[in-house]
């Protein structure tokens, strides 16, 4: 079991790269999970086919029985192609108080999973949000950037200093890793891919943004498909996944 958390400092794009990375471990044939646990609200429901908009995870958070967490949340996922996902409250103050304050502490639970989970979590705004939880228990910090200066430039120094972004917060016990999204977000200047130099073992991925892909994971589609080998976003999520997870933990003979 891995727990992967999935966050940003100053950029966009954590719901869509997670389920990417749980889609590229789906392919790989492991057990995977997308839990949405953005304190800002959840997405997936409006964007996805076949997905309930009440929220899986605020079921699991106050529940009225004592099943275990772990169960909750797997009897709340639903499949979205060969992904398991817990759909996050659209309401924000409802997805707030779903992380921090629930019933049913779930955050450990997580790590009771089988396979792979990917937690959306968000953006970051230092340590003292209630989403801050699950990155101190994930394996595994992806942070989430686009090649705009600022926001690259501000989400480097966010994971060197390892989320401690004042002398009073205790920052994270792991070195989280960067994936550039290079999605068409601004007009002004942007980086190349040739600063992926400069940012040395801190980057897992470039990824490019191709709707079609995008689209086709929303409607269920796998990573694996044929209908998607052609583009280099399937290619890139999966080479990530392999970054973070080993080859060893992935199964090479799948074709992308």
């Amino acid at each position: 079991m891995t727990v992967i958390a999935v966050t940003s400092w100053r950029g966009v794009g954590t719901s869509t790269t997670g389920l990417l990375l749980a889609a590229a471990v789906a392919a790989s044939g492991s057990e995977a999970w997308f839990v949405e646990a953005d304190f800002a609200g959840g997405v997936l429901a409006s964007r996805a086919e076949g997905l309930e908009t009440s929220g899986g995870l605020e079921r699991v958070a106050f529940a009225s029985s004592d099943e275990p967490a772990h169960r909750s949340l797997a009897s709340c996922a639903r499949r979205l192609g060969q992904v398991n996902v817990v759909t996050g409250s659209w309401d924000p103050f409802q997805a707030w108080s779903t992380i921090a304050s629930p019933r049913q502490p779930w955050v450990a639970a997580l790590g009771r999973l089988d396979g792979t989970v990917v937690v959306d979590v968000g953006s970051m705004r230092g340590g003292n949000v209630p989403a801050w939880r699950v990155l101190e228990v994930a394996d595994v910090v992806l942070v989430v950037a686009t090649p705009e200066p600022a926001s690259l430039t501000s989400t480097v120094s966010w994971i060197d200093s390892k989320g401690q972004t004042s002398p009073g917060l205790t920052g994270l016990s792991t070195q989280p890793r960067l994936v550039v999204v290079d999605a068409p977000l601004t007009t002004g200047e942007r980086f190349g891919h040739d600063v992926a130099g400069e940012l040395g073992d801190r980057l897992v991925g470039w990824w490019p943004w191709e709707p079609k892909v995008i689209d086709h994971i929303h409607r269920g589609g796998g990573l694996d498909h044929r209908s998607i080998r052609r583009f280099a976003l399937p290619r890139a999520a999966h080479a990530t996944v392999e970054s973070l997870l080993g080859r060893s933990r992935v199964q090479e003979a799948v074709s992308v």
